[in-house]
């Protein structure tokens, strides 16, 4: 057997070995971008069950939709903050300086007026209960725990994404796998958890969705309205979302793509054109933050949740060089 090689071959050997470093580097740098759009794409932009909530250029948020137990304040809330969440009557903001802010419904300890002191870098809601990811890596919980989405003790753990649904729970390990806790009768929170290379995660009301690495999106959970086909989504996302029995996904190009139930309006099967850099899902209504810093909306608007001439900002459209994170 000769172990020589032609000219071919050397060709072919020194150019392998000059592209595959940059294909690699280009594929890092892919996934770099999809982990940092995710991630801003969850914190300046909310919406509740009826409710909205966006984050200003200034720090402040502004609030529109149902404010029947206080949770979207018309005048909006004053403070400097840096992440925005809603639960089904109930609103969160971290501060500046880590802490949360809390307001609306309280009847489960959701909300507690003076809010919930920390070093936190993620915040979300669900009906009746919130959480809270620490710097550490830790889940923090509060409000109701009916179906044990909301353990007081907390969810120990080196997560760096979390979601929360109706009473389930879910959190994104930083090994790529999925923690889930709650209820589980759709098969939205399984024990075990699910198993893959995830980059962010989001809840509906009784489905679970995270993205994959690769940029499509997994689902499992209540597939009632087709809002967590089983097989997936494919796609080059960079952002998900899940309302009451809809999903979204922002598509790198900067369009929504949308499934489930679209009685209202809010999950339109053609998706929603524009270039947003993120999305956010309601009971039965829709949101996406464009570019320019204004937020259009989409679906049900009963409450004034989403009005379709959009709300103006300027809405916080990138991070902050400073802004609390994971690290």
């Amino acid at each position: 057997m000769s172990a020589s090689l032609d000219l071919g071959d050397l060709a072919y050997e020194a150019l392998r070995l000059a592209f595959f470093p940059y294909q690699r580097e280009r594929r890092i740098a892919k996934e770099r971008e999809r982990v940092n759009a995710a991630r801003f794409a969850s914190r300046v932009l909310a919406a509740g069950w009826q409710s909205s909530m966006a984050v200003r250029v200034d720090g402040s948020i502004t609030c529109w939709g149902r404010n029947d137990d206080g949770q979207a304040p018309p005048d909006g809330v004053d403070g400097d903050f840096v992440a925005v969440a809603a639960g089904r009557a109930h609103s969160l903001a971290i501060r500046r300086d880590g802490n949360v802010a809390c307001w609306g419904h309280n009847g489960s300890g959701q909300a507690p007026p003076n809010g919930v002191d920390g070093d936190f870098v993620a915040v979300v809601g669900g009906s009746a209960h919130s959480l809270a990811l620490r710097r550490g890596g830790g889940v923090s919980c509060w409000g109701g725990n009916f179906s044990g989405q909301a353990p007081p003790d907390g969810v120990d753990g080196d997560f760096v994404a979390i979601a929360a649904g109706w009473a389930h729970s879910i959190a994104l390990r930083r090994d790529g796998n999925v923690a889930c806790w709650g209820r589980n009768d759709d098969g939205q929170a399984p024990p075990d958890g699910v198993d893959g290379e995830f980059v962010a995660v989001a809840a509906g009301a009784a489905h679970s969705i995270a993205l994959q690495r690769d940029g499509n999106v997994a689902c499992w959970g209540h597939n009632g309205s087709g809002q967590a086909p089983p097989n997936g989504v494919d796609g080059d996302f960079v952002a998900v979302v899940g309302g009451s029995a809809h999903s979204l996904a922002l598509r790198r190009g900067g369009g929504v793509s949308c499934w489930g139930g679209n009685f209202s309006g809010q999950a339109p099967p053609d998706g929603v054109p524009g270039d947003f850099v993120a999305i956010a899902a309601g009971s039965h209504h829709s949101l996406a933050l464009r570019r320019d810093g204004n937020v259009a909306c989409w679906g049900h608007n009963h409450s004034g949740q989403a009005p379709p001439e959009g709300v103006a900002g300027p809405f916080r459209t990138q991070e902050l060089a400073d802004e609390n994170q994971v690290v």
